[in-house]
C-alpha cells in the first residue's frame, strides 16, 4: 500500500512537471526563430567594421564602432552553439515527455531522474549561452546607437564650440586648484618648521614669552588641520574637473554635464569660503607670532648683552695673565739654571713642575681668549643679524641667540677650574721663591 502511495505522488510531480515542458518547447521554438533572424542580419558584412580606425570619424566615434564590431563578430560566434544547444535542449525534453508519460515502476522512476537532470543541465547550459548571446546583442545595438549619436554630435558646430569653452573653463580652474596646492603646500612647510623651532625654543622662554608662545603653537596646530582640509578639497576639485571634462567633453552627455558642472561649483563655493576663513587665521596667527617674538626679544637681548659683559671682563683678565705667564716662561730657562747652581735636585724638581704648570696654563689662557674673541664676533653678528633694524625676532634667532649665550655659559666651569689653578700657580711661585731666596 505504501509502494502504491509513492508512485502516485510521483506520477503527479511528474505530470506537473510535463506541463512546464511543454511551455518550454514553445519557448524553444520563439529562441530559434529569432536566432535565425539575428543569423540573417549578422550575415551580410559590414564594411565600416574592416578597419574602423582608417575611417574618417572622430575617435569617439571610433571607439565605439569597434566595441559595435567585437560585439558582432562575437555573436555571430555564437550562434551554431545556441542553435545546437536548441536542438539537444529541444531533443531532451522530447524524450523526457515521451518516456514519463506514465511512471509506474521505480526503475521508471530511476529513469526519469535521470532524464530530468538532463533537461535541466541542457537548460541551463543553454541559458547560460543564451544570456551572454543577447549580453553581444545589447552591445551591439547601444554601442551603435550611441556611434550615431557621438557621429551627429561630432558634426555639429555649436556643439565643438561648447566644448571648446568648457575646456577652456576647466583648464582654468585646474590651474587655479594648482596654484591653491602649491601656496597650501608652501604655509605647511612654515608652519611645519615654525612649529619645530617654537616648540624647541619654549624650553629657554621666560614665562611670559613661554605663555605667548603656546599659544602660538596652539594656533599652529589649529591651521595645520585646516590646511590639510584645505589640501583634500583640492584633491577633490581636481576630481570633479576630471569629471566634468568627461562627461561635458569627452561624452558630450549634457544631462551629466549639468549635474557634474552643479557639483563642482557647488565645491569651489565650499572651498572658497574655507579658504577665506583660512587666510584670516593666517592673519591672526601672524599677530600672535609677532606679540610672542617681541616677547623673546627682550629676554634674548638681556642675555647677550650679559654675556658680551662676562667675555669682556674675562678677556681681560685672561690677557693679563696670559701676559704674566708668557713673561715667567720667558724667564724660565735662566731661573732654571740658576737653581741648578745651587745644586738641590729637590729645588730643581719643584720649579720644573712649576713651569710645566705655566705651561699648561699658558695654553689654556691662550685657548680662552681665543674662544671668547670668537663669541664676541658671535653676538656682534648675531645682533647685526637679528637685532638691529629689526622689530622682532624670527624663531631661528631666538633660538641662535640662546644656543650662544648658552655656549658661552656651559664654559663657565672650565674657567673657574683655569682661574683656581692660575691663584694656586702664582700662591706656589710666591712660596718657591721665598725657600729660594
Amino acid at each position: 500500500m505504501k509502494k502504491c502511495l509513492i508512485l502516485l505522488v510521483l506520477f503527479c510531480s511528474i505530470s506537473v512537471y510535463a506541463d512546464i515542458y511543454k511551455d518550454e518547447a514553445k519557448k524553444i521554438a520563439s529562441d530559434r526563430k529569432r536566432v535565425t533572424e539575428i543569423e540573417k542580419k549578422l550575415s551580410t558584412d559590414e564594411k565600416e567594421c574592416a578597419d574602423p580606425s582608417k575611417s574618417d570619424l572622430s575617435r569617439n566615434v571610433v571607439t565605439e564602432l569597434k566595441l559595435y564590431c567585437e560585439a558582432r563578430e562575437s555573436a555571430k560566434s555564437r550562434i551554431p552553439d545556441i542553435k545546437n544547444l536548441l536542438a539537444e535542449y529541444e531533443n531532451l525534453l522530447k524524450n523526457y515527455l515521451e518516456e514519463c508519460k506514465t511512471v509506474d515502476t521505480d526503475d521508471k522512476y530511476s529513469k526519469c531522474e535521470t532524464l530530468d537532470r538532463q533537461v535541466a543541465t541542457a537548460a541551463e547550459k543553454l541559458n547560460d549561452e543564451k544570456e551572454n548571446f543577447n549580453s553581444d546583442i545589447d552591445t551591439m545595438e547601444n554601442a551603435a546607437e550611441r556611434a550615431k549619436d557621438l557621429n551627429k554630435r561630432s558634426n555639429d558646430s555649436e556643439k565643438q564650440e561648447f566644448k571648446r569653452s568648457v575646456s577652456q573653463n576647466l583648464a582654468a580652474k585646474k590651474e587655479l586648484v594648482a596654484s591653491m596646492k602649491k601656496g597650501l603646500d608652501e604655509d605647511n612647510k612654515v608652519f611645519k618648521n615654525s612649529k619645530t623651532k617654537v616648540t624647541q625654543s619654549l624650553k629657554t622662554d621666560s614665562p611670559e614669552s613661554a605663555k605667548i608662545g603656546k599659544e602660538f603653537v596652539s594656533g599652529l596646530n589649529s591651521i595645520i588641520l585646516q590646511n590639510n582640509n584645505l589640501q583634500q578639497i583640492c584633491a577633490s576639485m581636481l576630481k570633479t574637473i576630471n569629471e566634468a571634462q568627461n562627461v561635458c567633453v569627452t561624452k558630450l552627455d549634457m544631462e551629466k554635464c549639468r549635474k557634474a558642472e552643479t557639483k563642482m561649483e557647488n565645491l569651489f563655493n565650499d572651498g572658497n569660503s574655507k579658504l577665506s576663513a583660512y587666510k584670516d587665521e593666517k592673519n591672526n596667527l601672524v599677530a600672535v607670532e609677532n606679540d610672542y617674538h617681541k616677547a623673546g626679544m627682550g629676554n634674548i637681548l638681556a642675555k647677550t648683552e650679559s654675556a658680551q659683559k662676562t667675555i669682556t671682563s674675562y678677556l681681560q683678565g685672561l690677557k693679563e695673565q696670559n701676559s704674566y705667564l708668557n713673561q715667567q716662561l720667558g724667564m724660565s730657562d735662566n731661573n732654571t739654571e740658576v737653581v741648578k747652581s745651587r745644586n738641590n735636585k729637590k729645588l730643581l724638581d719643584t720649579y720644573l713642575k712649576l713651569v710645566a704648570t705655566m705651561k699648561e696654563l699658558e695654553k689654556e689662557s691662550a685657548e680662552f681668549i681665543k674662544f671668547y674673541e670668537e663669541y664676541l664676533n658671535k653676538i656682534s653678528n648675531f645682533n647685526s643679524s637679528c637685532v638691529s633694524g629689526k622689530s622682532e625676532f624670527t624663531a631661528e634667532c631666538k633660538i641662535e641667540g640662546d644656543k650662544i649665550v648658552g655656549n658661552i655659559n656651559s664654559n663657565e666651569p672650565k674657567i673657574m677650574k683655569y682661574g683656581e689653578k692660575f691663584n694656586k700657580l702664582n700662591k706656589d711661585l710666591g712660596d718657591f721663591f721665598k725657600k729660594f731666596k
